[in-house]
Formats: structure tokens, sequence, C-alpha cells
């Protein structure tokens, strides 16, 4: 079967299309950016024919491209899309239904609120998937100077959201005793929707959000069909709590290591780990810290996905992942990528995560602010345990999550 594949330089397209041809599908690339999600003619000027002279039986792509579906539609063939973001807005668009799409996505609650909510009927659950084998190879290559460059014992490697549109603050200029109570309540309670349930109760005066939403152009547009709570939920306010754990969290992270908390705040020595001030603390990050000084001094910046975040992995004793809020079932990407270079995950408590791996065995898991600094003190002072436990996460995520099974649940 010849595919092709659209290329919109996603981290893990070569990835994809090294594993497809192990499949025995024959690849061919069309590299373009996409101007317009609905309605770039160029676009489909151009991969129109492309499909007829190369006798393509199908279409795929990271993501998802209501104008690649709109293509494939009239050239009757298939679209295979395997969506990692979260939130991902063309999913709204009215495209999303035609018969050609074979839509994965990873976060099982969107799927369900896609196919309950809205009737969408070519969406279907598909966890994301690594390559244990790439990983390792940029792993075992590398100089030991480069591997000394990024060992240290907790690190983050992600975006802290504060060169990005805020549009929360943006559309709350006056403080609102509801909403803000909502996101406090929201910050690290991980069993419970508190937001969602606070827009659906009538506490919040939607319909005066949504006029605010219009005027700040958040509202999607003709081609779509999201409902103004579900752009609120995923724009506004669960990035809102994102912005707000993520901050919150590293902050005292990195007083503790900094050695500036108070007596009452340092890490537990009764658990045997050092006292604060003496750990290596590393926060790899394209977002601005400058307003930030009490994080600023731990920023490393960006890292290479390919090249250096493996090492990042590999190299740190304890590795964080905060999820996005916007995720509300789904095992995100950074997760698996850390297993699958051998690192120690400590990541806030997720359904799928707890149905997926065994806590504690393959992965440890925090539900609160101060559950995650207990457990990232006693796994810095119980090295073994640790280093056990990253194994047997490296092990699970090469064994149920390999490009060769998600490839073949999303083309079948």
């Amino acid at each position: 079967m010849k595919l092709i594949l659209y290329s919109w330089n996603a981290n893990n397209e070569q990835i994809l299309a090294d594993n497809l041809i192990k499949l025995g599908f024959e690849i061919v690339w069309f590299r373009r950016e996409c101007k317009h999600y609905t309605r770039d003619m160029e676009l489909a000027m151009e991969l129109i024919p492309l499909i007829h002279a190369q006798g393509a039986e199908a279409v795929i792509s990271f993501n998802y491209f209501p104008i690649l579906s709109m293509i494939c539609n009239t050239c009757q063939i298939p679209y295979y899309a395997w969506v990692y973001d979260c939130p991902h807005f063309t999913l709204y668009a009215k495209q999303i239904g035609l018969p050609c799409n074979h839509i994965g996505i990873f976060d099982r609650e969107m799927v369900r609120r896609l196919q309950e909510d809205y009737g969408i009927s070519t969406v279907r659950y598909l966890p994301l998937s690594v390559d244990v084998n790439r990983f390792d190879s940029v792993i075992r290559q590398a100089s030991v100077e480069e591997k000394a460059r990024f060992r240290c014992d907790i690190s983050f490697v992600g975006s802290l959201y504060t060169n990005e549109h805020n549009y929360y603050d943006t559309l709350f200029e006056e403080e609102d005793a509801a909403i803000a109570s909502g996101i406090s309540r929201q910050c690290f309670a991980y069993h419970q929707d508190y937001l969602r349930q606070a827009v659906s109760n009538g506490s919040m005066d939607l319909h005066r959000i949504q006029e605010r939403m219009e005027k700040q152009g958040l509202m999607l547009g003709e081609d779509y069909c999201a409902k103004a709570e579900d752009i609120l939920l995923t724009a506004v306010l669960e990035k809102k709590v994102t912005v707000e754990e993520r901050r919150i969290l590293l902050t005292r992270l990195a007083d503790l290591c900094a050695g500036n908390a108070a007596d009452g705040d340092k890490m537990d020595s009764g658990t045997g780990s050092r006292p604060g001030g003496q750990y290596d603390f590393r926060l790899y990050t394209g977002s601005d810290t400058g307003g930030l000084p009490e994080l600023d001094l731990f920023n490393h910046g960006m890292v290479d996905y390919h090249e250096q975040m493996p090492l990042v992995f590999a190299g740190s004793r304890i590795n964080l992942n905060i999820s996005l809020r916007s995720i509300h079932s789904g095992i995100p990407l950074r997760v698996l990528d850390i297993m699958a270079c051998g690192g120690f995950v400590l990541s806030n408590w997720q359904p799928e995560i707890a149905e997926n791996f065994e806590e504690g065995v393959e992965i440890v898991t925090f539900d609160s602010l101060e559950d995650c600094l207990d457990k990232a003190a006693y796994y810095l002072a119980h090295e073994e345990e640790r280093t056990r436990i990253a194994a047997r996460g490296q092990q699970k995520v090469q064994k149920a999550f390999s490009y060769q099974t998600g490839l073949e649940r999303l083309l079948c």
C-alpha cells in the first residue's frame, strides 16, 4: 500500500515513516506548510495531482488537518490522522465527520465527548507510541561529556506558557469570584473536574463570557462547530490551571534546591534524603522566565527533541511530568518518551496512566503538591528502587506502546 505522508515538521515524522516502511508500506513525502486548516486551496492544488500521479491509496499525518480530509474525500481515499496534541481545535472542524476520516486520539475522554456530545463517528481511541530503539541509539552514541552535561537530580522539560496569549487575564480583567474559586479548587486536584462542573451548573455567566470571547476572537468561526463552553474550558480555564500548577510546583522545587524554603517546607530528612539546597534541579523551557526570578536561575533553555531530550530523560534521576489540564484522561507523550529513554517518571495522577502502569513498579504518581514533594525526596534517597522502577517502565513501553502496535490499530 502506498501512503502519502504529510509533513509539517512534527517531531516524530521520520520515526513514523520508518515504522510504516517496516510494516511494508511505501511512503511518499509531501512537505508543505498548511496556510489555512480548512481553506488552503494552494495545498489542495498540489496534493491532488500528487495523489493521482503516485497512485496513492491513502494520506497519513500526525494531528488532524481538515483540508487533507476534504482532499481525500474528493479523491475517494482514506485519511489517517494520529492526534498527539491536546487541545487540538481542528477536531471541531465541520469536516471531522467526512467518511474518509480515520482519526486516532490519545485522550479517551476527548474521544467520548466528540462521539457523545457532537455525534462524531470517525474518531477512535488510540494511545501514543514510542520507539525505544531510536532513543536508545541516541543515548548510546552520545559522548561521556555530553551525557554528563545533562545529568541532574530533578528536571522538567516543557512550556510554562508565560509568553503565549494569556486569554484568562484578558477575559477576566476584573476578579470573578466564581471563576477564581474554580481555578484554585482545580489546581492539584486530579480526580474531579471542578471546572466543567462550574461551567455546566450555571455558576458562571457563560453568555457574558462568550460575548467577551467573541470580541477577543477566541471563537473558531463558521468552519467549526465547537461549543462555547468547550472553547472556554480548553483555551482559557484549563490553560490557566496548567500555568498555575507548573509555576507553583516548579517554584517549590526551585526553593528547595536553592535552600531558600522555610524549614517546614524542606524535603523530609526523615526519608534519608539530603536537605534543601543540595539538589540539582533543572528547567528546560523556551518560556520567558524573566518575570519568575525564582525559576530563571534554573532555566537551561530548550533542548532538541531528537538529540538532547533523550539525554535529559536518561540523565535525570527524577523526570517530572505536569500534564496539560486539557488532557483529561490520556497518557501524555512526555511520559512515554521519558520511559523510552530509561528515565524515572514522577507524574501527576491521570486515569489512563493508572490503568496502564503499575504504581510504584513502573511509574510513580502524585495527587497533590505535597505528595509530589514527598515522593521526590523519597526516590532521591532510594536509588535502587528508583532505578528498578525506571527499568520496568522502559520494558513496559517497549512492549505495549510500540509504533507497530499503534499503527496496526490506526490502519486496521
